[in-house]
């Protein structure tokens, strides 16, 4: 399941239309450029899409910035405006990026999204390797959606087939403490401790339950936190 950030910049988006990507999607809203770069620095995002009718104002630019250090310049951006001047189309044009307008019609939108997707899913290639019994096993971060502490220095890894999209798992030895996982293999941004017991791909939390702490992944499965490690799954303000 891929995942699309909408900066919103104080426009409405159509429920129907959230309701149809909602069904293929992880949706992240943010209301402004400022907040998305919160958004961005603990979720991987596949695709961006910008509503503004000044796609030049300052948290903007800033944001597009970040975007340029951090990640790939084929990254999808889809820019939603009014009234796009000359320049935003020659910008979008020169960039490779989709431009559509405001109001947005629902099958150009949903039509950016589903070519956007291809890119998205070509550059998102990061793995981690883990080994067993003189075998590798490479894996995405976006396929994974947690890790358990099964055993005394064994964990379990709940991932994706990126083919079938059927939740395989799979047993490895590690010895040091469940904790040092992210570190390790410098992927904290993504996958957090929700537990002693349990690590979670926060790109994968539908519903953070604070009174019952739990977490609830985008598959339906439940995972156990606890007061010390919910406030690793919700952003400050």
């Amino acid at each position: 399941m891929g995942s699309i950030l909408i900066i919103k910049n104080d426009y409405e988006f159509d429920p129907e239309l959230l309701k149809r990507l909602e069904q293929d999607y992880r949706i992240h809203f943010s209301k402004d450029a400022w907040d998305a770069l919160d958004i961005i620095s603990e979720n991987y995002i596949d695709i961006f899409a910008i509503i503004s009718n000044d796609h030049h104002e300052a948290s903007i630019e800033d944001f597009f910035r970040e975007l340029e250090a951090t990640r790939s310049d084929a990254t999808p951006i889809i820019l939603i405006s009014e009234k796009p001047s000359k320049d935003l189309q020659s910008k979008a044009h020169q960039k490779g990026w989709y431009l559509i307008g405001y109001p947005i019609n629902h099958q150009h939108f949903i039509s950016a999204i589903k070519r956007s997707t291809i890119i998205a899913n070509a550059l998102d290639d990061r793995i981690i390797i883990l080994e067993k019994r003189g075998h590798k096993y490479p894996y995405k971060i976006r396929n994974i959606s947690r890790i358990q502490r099964t055993k005394n220095r064994y964990i379990k890894v709940y991932s994706r087939n990126a083919i079938t999209l059927v939740e395989e798992e799979e047993e490895f030895f590690y010895e040091h403490p469940l904790y040092e996982f992210p570190k390790h293999y410098d992927i904290e941004g993504q996958i957090k401790q929700a537990q002693q017991s349990w690590l979670v791909n926060v790109s994968e939390i539908k519903e953070i339950r604070i009174t019952d702490t739990e977490l609830v992944l985008h598959s339906g499965v439940v995972v156990p936190t606890s007061k010390n490690y919910i406030k690793n799954f919700i952003r400050q303000k």
